[in-house]
C-alpha cells in the first residue's frame, strides 16, 4: 500500500509528450485565428478614420447653420476641402467669407477640438489605416470629403474614396 503512495506522490508535473501536444494545438489555434484578429484591426482602423473625417464634415454642417460663424458665401460657393493623410490633415479652402471675426477655423476648433489654417497639415490627426486609397491619378493614400455651401447655406457633400460612405454607416 505505501509502495503505491509513493509512487503517485513522485509524479508531479506534465510528460513531454503532453506538453508537445498542448504547444501544437497552440499553434493551429494562433494559425487560425491570427488573420481574422489582423482582418478586425485593419477595420477599427478604417472606421477610425472615417469617423475623424465624419466628424469634421459635421462641424463644418453645424458651422453652416450657425448664424455666429461666417461661412456662407453671398455669391457663389464656398468650397472646402478635407485631405487625410499619413502626414495629418489639411484643409484647402476656396471662396469662404472673411468678414465676422469668427471663420470657418474657429468653427471647427470649437467643435471638432482641432486647430486648421487653409493649405496647411494639422499632424494631430493623421489617417491611422493604410489601405484607403483616393481616386486620383496619383494614387494618393488617403481619404477626402469636399464640403461646399451654397448661398442658400445647403450643404452638399461629396467623398473620395466613396466607400468612406459604407465604413462610417452614414448613408
Amino acid at each position: 500500500m505505501f509502495k503505491l503512495l509513493n509512487k503517485k506522490k513522485n509524479n508531479k508535473g506534465f510528460t513531454l509528450v503532453e506538453l508537445v501536444i498542448v504547444v501544437a494545438i497552440l499553434a493551429i489555434l494562433v494559425g487560425i485565428l491570427a488573420p481574422q484578429y489582423t482582418k478586425y484591426v485593419e477595420k477599427s482602423r478604417q472606421s477610425a478614420d472615417a469617423s475623424n473625417l465624419e466628424n469634421i464634415v459635421e462641424g463644418f454642417k453645424v458651422a453652416a447653420a450657425d448664424v455666429d460663424y461666417d461661412m456662407i458665401p453671398t455669391t457663389g460657393k464656398a468650397t472646402f476641402t478635407v485631405v487625410i493623410t499619413a502626414d495629418g490633415t489639411k484643409i484647402t479652402a476656396t471662396g469662404a467669407p472673411t468678414t465676422k471675426d469668427k471663420t470657418w477655423a474657429d468653427a471647427l476648433k470649437e467643435y471638432t477640438g482641432y486647430t486648421f489654417e487653409s493649405g496647411k497639415a494639422n499632424d494631430a490627426l493623421k489617417l491611422k489605416s493604410s489601405k484607403w486609397e483616393m481616386t486620383d491619378t496619383a494614387k494618393t493614400k488617403g481619404i477626402e470629403a469636399t464640403v461646399e455651401i451654397a448661398t442658400t447655406g445647403a450643404v452638399t457633400v461629396t467623398y473620395n474614396p466613396a466607400s468612406i460612405k459604407d465604413v462610417s454607416n452614414k448613408k
